[in-house]
């Protein structure tokens, strides 16, 4: 008698329906101590029956769509909070049939979707074998049909959400299954949502959605050795099941890279900030989706990106948004390029040859393919290592772009990468290297240094000489303006001299042990170093440049503490180069050591005299000259620490020293 009241009385029959819907959550999070909250679970738990009765008779009998999307909110709250699905099943069939009612099709989702969330529910078969029917049933698949055709992104993000979530639920079954025509359409569905018309986040958010589900598929169809697909014989389902697999990601790459599209420049600079914020993080986690295909088709996704690359090329003018559909090509290949072997020998020298590369035309490519072409080939320097012959056009292509500011981070990356890498293989490109330095930015002149650094020592010197030489003359250029543009200029010069150091250093050098270390340092300290190189033409004039460089820039600029970090690095990265080139004799740098710092106590300065202590440290003839300096900088410290309040940085520097 009270349901029919109830069933007359609509706003109680609401009231009550809002209760049931808070009880979970509040029980849940209930704030109670001791043993009141085990009762209180227990009353809720044998208060169920009841609850789920009640529910079953508002939903089966009730038409009204508000008292329905009521108990459909109610429902949702207690599968989240949990009971055993035998107790409610004939309720969550009710719930798939509802799918068709447009009133409740966004309820009866949120409910599904939370009902494949409770990990005790995914080992009941029929669940899952009804809700597959259900998903890929006449009524559902004319839903999506129409969602796609007419562009509903609601209904499209509903249907994504309540696919996908079947697939990263049921995962395991989904590979052993994809052969069954049901299966085959699921699949296919997904597939369209991730390829949804029209620009991420602009005009749609329902392409992301799919997007952690191929990886979790490309996963699992590993781990169920599903693929690689064997022709055994022994298994044909299973085969069939692992061959569309294969075409299923073969799809997927030619969708990601249409997702992966800029839009053209017009509409690009329509967008605001945010969006164009999203886009940049959305292609980001396109290019982490890239490697899930990649491990499923290996080379044949190299030749599905090279394939399109080239006919993209050739039908330039005929192809619509040539140069954003060749750029995000490009950039699926990159986002795969890290695993790509060294030893691949077919398809990535199609990029690097005439057809790809060399079909390119500059004038023709927008900024942003070039930047994109450019970062493509460095993070392949590897396989540039593997594959010399291909570095003379590489960095043909490279050097230019270094002149031109829109193109130059990018081409400067590169730059580095490939004469980091390929630093054996470049030495007979030095002379061309060095003319690249004419565009100075740092990491052009440690990339150059780099490559400097195979020679041996006799033949590294004369390149390295004249890459010094060139810093040199900027200094002394910058010098002879005034005195606020040349502080910039000689800052930036610094930075050079700094690199050119950090270039020449072996990248072995961090795997030395302390005693090879150490030696090298006793070689450099006692002059052994300075000696091999004193009559070799030219080195005597670089070495007193530098001297009178530092000694000028001090000078000038004793009181400027950015020159003087600037500066005391460059000492700094001297030492450890342990060239006798890039660095100031014994006698000189204590000198300006002392001097600079009694003209400005400045914690750099400490710094570099403490490193100057672990060179110099182990030999004799010095310390008692290194004794003075301590007792100098030591002096100067503790009459600057007793007259200001702020000394943290320099006290630890001289803790270090000592």
């Amino acid at each position: 008698m009270w349901r029919t009241y109830l069933c007359d009385n609509q706003t109680l029959f609401s009231t009550i329906l809002e209760f049931f819907t808070l009880v979970p959550e509040e029980v849940s999070n209930a704030n109670i101590m001791g043993g009141r909250k085990l009762q209180l679970i227990g009353e809720v738990k044998e208060s169920l029956p009841l609850v789920l009765s009640t529910l079953s008779e508002f939903l089966f009998s009730q038409t009204d769509p508000f008292i329905q999307q009521k108990t459909l909110r109610c429902l949702q709250s207690w599968v989240q909070y949990g009971f055993d699905l035998e107790a409610a099943y004939p309720l969550l069939q009710k719930v798939m049939s509802l799918l068709g009612n447009e009133d409740l099709f966004e309820a009866a989702v949120e409910v599904l979707l939370e009902s494949m969330q409770q990990a005790s529910w995914t080992r009941y078969q029929t669940y899952r074998n009804d809700l597959l029917n259900c998903f890929t049933s006449d009524d559902m698949k004319k839903k999506f049909t129409i969602a796609i055709a007419e562009e509903d992104e609601e209904t499209g993000k509903l249907l994504a959400k309540l696919f996908t979530g079947f697939g990263e639920t049921y995962t395991d079954y989904i590979v052993t299954q994809l052969a069954d025509p049901k299966m085959n359409d699921l699949m296919s569905m997904i597939i369209q949502f991730t390829g949804y018309q029209g620009y991420f986040p602009a005009d749609q958010e329902v392409s992301e959605i799919p997007l952690n589900f191929w990886y979790v598929l490309q996963e699992t169809l590993f781990d169920e050795n599903v693929l690689p697909v064997i022709n055994s014989g022994t298994n044909k389902f299973k085969i069939e099941c692992g061959q569309t697999a294969i075409a299923m990601y073969r799809e997927l790459v030619k969708i990601l890279i249409k997702n992966a599209r800029y839009p053209e420049e017009e509409v690009w600079n329509t967008w605001n900030k945010e969006t164009k914020d999203k886009f940049k993080i959305w292609r980001r986690d396109l290019g982490d989706t890239m490697i899930n295909p990649y491990y499923v088709l290996r080379e044949e996704m190299l030749s599905i990106l090279l394939d399109h690359s080239v006919y993209i090329i050739s039908q330039w003018s005929s192809v619509p948004g040539a140069s954003q559909e060749l750029e995000a090509t490009f950039f699926c290949l990159k986002s795969i390029s890290e695993e790509i072997s060294p030893n691949e020998g077919q398809h990535i020298a199609r990029f690097f040859g005439h057809l790809v590369l060399g079909g390119l035309q500059q004038e023709n490519s927008s900024v942003r393919l070039k930047n994109t072409v450019l970062l493509l080939m460095g993070s392949l320097a590897e396989w540039l290592k593997a594959h010399p012959e291909f570095l003379g056009s590489v960095m043909n292509y490279i050097a230019p772009c270094l002149s031109d500011s829109q193109l130059a981070p990018a081409a400067s990356s590169a730059f580095a990468d490939i004469c980091d890498t390929c630093r054996e293989s470049l030495v007979d490109e030095l002379d061309s290297l060095m003319h690249v330095y004419a565009n100075s930015m740092q990491k052009v002149v440690e990339s150059v240094a780099d490559v400097i650094q195979v020679l041996p020592p006799d033949r590294a010197m004369g390149p390295l000489m004249t890459l010094t030489g060139s810093i040199l003359q900027g200094i002394s250029k910058a010098m002879e303006g005034d005195r606020e543009h040349a502080r910039d200029a000689v800052l930036v010069q610094l930075q050079y001299l700094s690199a050119c150091c950090r270039g020449i250093q072996s990248p072995n050098d961090d795997y030395q042990s302390l005693s090879e270390r150490n030696s090298v340092y006793d070689a450099y300290a006692s002059g052994q170093l300075a000696a091999m190189y004193a009559n070799v033409e030219g080195f005597n004039e670089i070495t007193f440049a530098i001297r009178e460089s530092s000694i000028q820039i001090a000078s000038v600029w004793g009181t400027d503490e950015e020159v003087a970090k600037a500066l005391s690095h460059f000492l700094d990265l001297g030492m450890r180069s342990t060239s006798p080139l890039l660095s100031l004799n014994f006698v000189d740098l204590t000198g300006l050591i002392e001097s600079s710092y009694r003209l400005a106590p400045f914690s750099c300065w400490l710094n570099t005299a403490s490193f100057m202590m672990t060179v110099y440290g182990g030999q004799t003839k010095y310390f008692e000259r290194l004794r003075d300096l301590l007792g100098v900088l030591t002096t100067k410290t503790l009459e600057f620490i007793n007259g200001t309040e702020d000394n943290s940085s320099l006290s630890f520097s001289v803790l270090s020293i000592a």
